[in-house]
């Protein structure tokens, strides 16, 4: 992705897969805690809240939202930029759009991760500035796009809960609401084993100069039916013994989706009656 996800968070994940595995008991994986609930009469923006994932967290817990208000795109930004100055990237900017949404997670007040995902629908995606030829063989092959970009979690952000649950809710919006066939993604090279072993992406071409954050990317393509495939099979374990449990196990149950899905078409119907 633009905001390529730095090392230690991927290391972090594959330490908090394996963990998660090894503690699961021997009828099966871990259930969803009872104090999972729906955003009811949340504000607008929250899609999604539970009980904090961190046991020493005892406030308002988990939190989906989509940024929707300047507050929650505030928060998204201010993520980016720390963790982008971290790496040694230029500031980012984040503005709300119909074709794109930001997915912003918090735990206890705080913001642990953002996602964005952008439409393809006619604007172009980030990626053609370094893959333009590579995306429009999809798109003349049928392929409808979409971009997840922007990507940033908290050093202490609970994982890999704050990624598959922002992975699942931008499955949800370009996919299932907006009929996205395809992701791209362009990731720094020492990223691709992550999504092409825990997510199934593909490689396409040889590895470009990104001239925003001034470091190689490699474009990344994954089909959404292997997603909604993954997600179906997310409370199964793992392939063995000692193995981390799917990525998805940690996203959504069926019913929470379902909820999600019904969340996010509200707050699209809110924009299009507010312009």
């Amino acid at each position: 992705m633009r905001d390529h996800i730095s090392t230690s968070t991927l290391q972090r994940l594959m330490q908090a897969l394996k963990k998660r595995w090894t503690q699961q008991p021997e009828g099966g994986p871990v259930s969803r805690s009872p104090s999972s609930v729906f955003a009811g009469d949340a504000p607008h923006s929250t899609l999604f809240m539970r009980s904090a994932f961190s046991p020493e967290l005892k406030g308002e817990g988990f939190k989906i939202r989509i940024a929707r208000r300047p507050s929650v795109l505030q928060d998204a930004v201010g993520l980016l930029n720390r963790r982008y100055r971290q790496r040694g990237y230029g500031s980012q900017t984040l503005t709300m759009s119909p074709e794109r949404m930001t997915i912003v997670a918090y735990e206890d007040k705080q913001v642990i991760g953002t996602l964005t995902v952008q439409l393809d629908l006619g604007t172009g995606l980030l990626s053609d500035e370094c893959f333009p030829e590579l995306l429009n063989g999809f798109r003349a092959s049928g392929a409808r796009l979409c971009e997840f970009t922007k990507l940033a979690t908290a050093p202490h952000a609970p994982m890999p809960a704050t990624l598959a649950s922002m992975f699942h809710v931008a499955f949800i919006f370009a996919h299932q609401i907006n009929g996205a066939t395809h992701i791209a993604v362009e990731v720094n090279p020492r990223h691709v084993g992550f999504y092409t072993r825990v997510l199934g992406f593909l490689p396409h071409g040889s590895p470009q100069s990104n001239p925003r954050v001034k470091a190689p990317g490699v474009l990344l393509i994954a089909d959404f039916k292997d997603i909604g495939r993954q997600l179906l099979a997310r409370d199964t374990r793992g392939a063995g013994a000692g193995e981390p449990p799917p990525f998805f196990s940690h996203s959504f149950s069926n019913a929470e989706e379902k909820g999600i899905r019904k969340r996010i078409a509200a707050a699209l119907s809110r924009m299009e009656d507010a312009a």
